[in-house]
């Protein structure tokens, strides 16, 4: 036995020294449950303060069972909250009932790790789908957001990364299929988001406004897995929505086939709109302006209210029939929604949209790249309405 230690002991410092992720920390693959839930918690930033709460008093009260394991990597920071020991480094745990979030109660230590940098989540996903194979998997984002644009997603201040659009595309072939995406951040729950994993889950749930302290109540949803282990997809995204009722906006979306209608229904929209844009432009800049968008992302708009303003203040036919096919197809991939009564005309989805060329700046150019701009027209769109 202390030969094997000594050897654990050497295998571990190896691992450090190179900066090479950790191994399987557990004897042997747990038994194949209905649900793993995954949990990757980028508080190596101002939302450190929140780490240990969440692990403890919404992950740990139900915790894991055979039927749903609950699995957590979380990354600290110095400065804000020094409870349990104060670790700062990137732990590794497997959640069981009633667990206190200390470094003893880690089943690994992977060091300072960058949570912006995509290795890190493919190294949690597939370390987590090794040891505690499941039916059905859900990977839940908490920390900083800001839907597509660089430089907010899962921030990291001591590696001063994000984890970008373009390198979450490059790591989902590498995640392998994830039935349900919960995204407890800012402003995740957009149309470019839900495309980007249009086909690489059943379903995403996130909110279109700022994320206050409490965000995902995992507490509730874990719960509702426990009582109930065969929830579908579709069951745990809503579940994840309907639990964050102390936020302004939430939505559980389908990303699976259904969605492929909203985007041919948009790309359609696109097509209309620049072609009936020279007509149009004034009724066009009514339509936007009385579009809902969100606290400190003017940007965002509702893609619904946006069509049905277009709808409503455009009498092209062609124009209407197309912002009606829009608002329709999204009724069709909405799974859940909630609103406060000051967003009484927000529907689940936001959309990028500028209206002048001194709004083309970084943002915009990085925006040309993404998949939703390369496969509809609405880039196109903007860029000849935004002069």
């Amino acid at each position: 036995m202390k030969r094997n230690l000594r050897l654990l002991a050497t295998v571990l410092f190896i691992f450090v020294l190179f900066g090479t992720s950790i191994g399987p920390a557990v004897a042997a693959p747990a038994p194949r449950a209905k649900w793993t839930v995954m949990v990757y918690i980028s508080g190596d930033n101002n939302l450190e303060d929140y780490v240990v709460k969440d692990l403890e008093l919404e992950l740990a009260p139900t915790g894991s069972s055979a039927n749903v394991q609950v699995v957590a990597l979380a990354d600290r920071a110095p400065g804000y909250d020094t409870s349990r020991g104060d670790w700062q480094t990137t732990k590794l745990y497997h959640v069981t009932t009633g667990m206190v979030a200390d470094a003893a109660s880690a089943v690994a230590d992977w060091g300072e790790k960058n949570m912006g940098d995509p290795q890190t989540l493919i190294d949690f996903v597939s370390w987590s789908k090794t040891n505690y194979p499941a039916d059905h998997y859900v990977l839940y984002f908490w920390g900083h957001g800001w839907n597509w644009h660089p430089g907010y997603v899962m921030l990291d201040d001591t590696s001063a990364d994000t984890l970008d659009y373009d390198e979450m595309k490059a790591a989902i072939p590498t995640l392998g299929f994830i039935d349900v995406i919960g995204y407890d951040g800012c402003n995740m729950a957009s149309i470019e988001i839900f495309n980007l994993w249009h086909g690489h889950a059943t379903a995403v749930s996130a909110s279109q406004e700022y994320v206050g302290w409490d965000g995902i109540e995992y507490d509730i949803v874990l719960a509702q897995l426990a009582a109930n282990p065969n929830m579908t997809a579709d069951q745990v995204a809503i579940a994840t929505s309907q639990s964050a009722s102390k936020d302004k906006t939430w939505s559980a979306v389908a990303v699976d086939a259904r969605f492929d209608a909203l985007m041919t229904a948009v790309n359609n929209w696109s097509i209309a709109l620049k072609n009936g844009l020279g007509a149009n432009r004034s009724k066009y800049a009514k339509a936007f302006t009385a579009t809902r968008n969100f606290w400190q992302a003017p940007m965002d708009k509702d893609l619904y209210d946006m069509a049905y303003e277009m709808n409503r203040n455009v009498s092209d036919a062609n124009i209407k029939s197309k912002s009606v096919a829009v608002m329709n197809a999204i009724t069709a991939v909405i799974l859940h929604e909630r609103h406060v009564k000051g967003y009484n005309d927000v529907y689940g989805i936001s959309i990028y949209h500028i209206s002048k060329a001194s709004q083309k700046d970084s943002n915009y150019t990085y925006y040309l790249g993404i998949d939703f701009s390369l496969m509809t027209g609405w880039d196109e769109f903007l860029a000849l309405y935004a002069q």
